[in-house]
């Protein structure tokens, strides 16, 4: 004969049972709760932080083990973007090195090394692009009405779900990049700017303060390396997108979130402009001197100073052979060249 506290157990026992069958384990909750803890926790904790290498390294570090749970839970896209976008900057970090080492031996004459270093580069670009695109499809997924809005349709959506897509824009634009500086070793889709494009458009001026002038940015950039993309042609769409990047740079150094300087000085630098590439790197020196970054978004301003600083490093290396001596912002030209011949002989003595 049964008693009520066996029956209880049995009933305890029964629900365990009907859980585990219907996939509520251990394993699934673990999941669950990694995969809320990174979108609640840990990413806006990592994004006030200033240590690029330590954010990436977790990156790539925590996402397999991350990632791992869409096996028994569902698939935590959400944690999955700001992951596979900081595992990127890894492989990003790994291109710049041996873009300088190609640049030297070709100065050099060293066809060898050359040759070496640039397979070396197109090696870190194809990884780069990997990471870039699949957190560019994991946010399609989250908000597919949003990056695959027809023309003229925006749905609203809420902080997050800007930010999730102002993330994915971004690393849709750097896988592309990457792609192609590999030798389409990924096979990233190239109608993808486009579809960035469209999604820029839905910010409005307000949105686009709100998020430090990048989406504009975005769009002001695609406009000058997408052919046809833009609303004029020419030099006078040189000066409409010129006149925006600007602008969006602007709201950037006033927020203290210095993304679109990054945006702007690498489209100057793929139109072949080094004058306003330097004057952007220069504007960004003296932003970061005058107003700190922001807090909550730290990390997004020391990315932006990494990516110019590579940026002046190959420009440094062009010219002179050796990567920025200095502080970033200074340049070979902005000394005499009696100065310069004067650290030169400093640096040979104490060799």
């Amino acid at each position: 004969m049964s008693t009520p506290t066996s029956r209880v157990l049995l009933a305890l026992l029964l629900t365990s049972l009907t859980s585990l069958s219907a996939g509520c384990s251990v394993y699934s909750l673990t999941g669950d709760t990694m995969a809320g803890y990174a979108t609640e926790h840990l990413t806006p904790y990592v994004l006030t932080t200033s240590d690029v290498q330590m954010a990436c390294g977790m990156g790539a570090s925590v996402g397999p083990l991350l990632l791992s749970f869409e096996r028994v839970t569902d698939t935590p896209d959400r944690a999955a973007v700001p992951t596979y976008v900081t595992a990127a900057l890894c492989a990003e970090r790994a291109v710049w090195p041996e873009q300088l080492r190609a640049l030297r031996a070709f100065k050099e004459r060293n066809v060898a090394e050359a040759q070496d270093a640039q397979f070396a580069q197109k090696r870190a670009h194809a990884v780069a692009a990997a990471r870039y695109w699949a957190a560019y499809q994991r946010a399609e997924r989250l908000y597919p009405e949003a990056l695959y809005a027809k023309e003229g349709e925006c749905p609203e959506l809420d902080d997050q779900g800007e930010f999730v897509t102002i993330s994915a824009m971004i690393a849709g634009l750097q896988s592309v990049q990457h792609d192609r500086a590999s030798g389409v070793l990924v096979g990233v889709p190239t109608d993808t700017p486009r579809k960035v494009l469209k999604r820029a458009r839905c910010f409005d001026e307000a949105a686009n303060k709100r998020w430090w002038g990048v989406p504009k940015a975005l769009e002001a950039a695609i406009w000058l390396v997408v052919p046809g993309s833009g609303p004029k042609t020419g030099a006078e769409l040189t000066t409409l997108a010129y006149d925006q990047l600007k602008k969006s740079a602007a709201l950037g150094q006033e927020a203290g979130v210095r993304l679109a300087d990054s945006v702007f000085a690498y489209a100057a630098h793929a139109m072949g402009d080094e004058a306003t590439t330097k004057a952007v790197i220069k504007g960004f020196a003296a932003s970061r001197a005058k107003t700190p970054s922001a807090q909550a978004w730290r990390l997004f301003d020391e990315v932006s100073a990494l990516q110019l600083q590579a940026l002046s490093d190959v420009l440094w290396t062009r010219a002179k052979g050796h990567r920025t001596p200095n502080e970033l912002g200074a340049f070979w030209d902005d000394v005499s060249e009696d100065t310069e011949l004067e650290a030169e002989d400093d640096l040979l003595d104490e060799l």
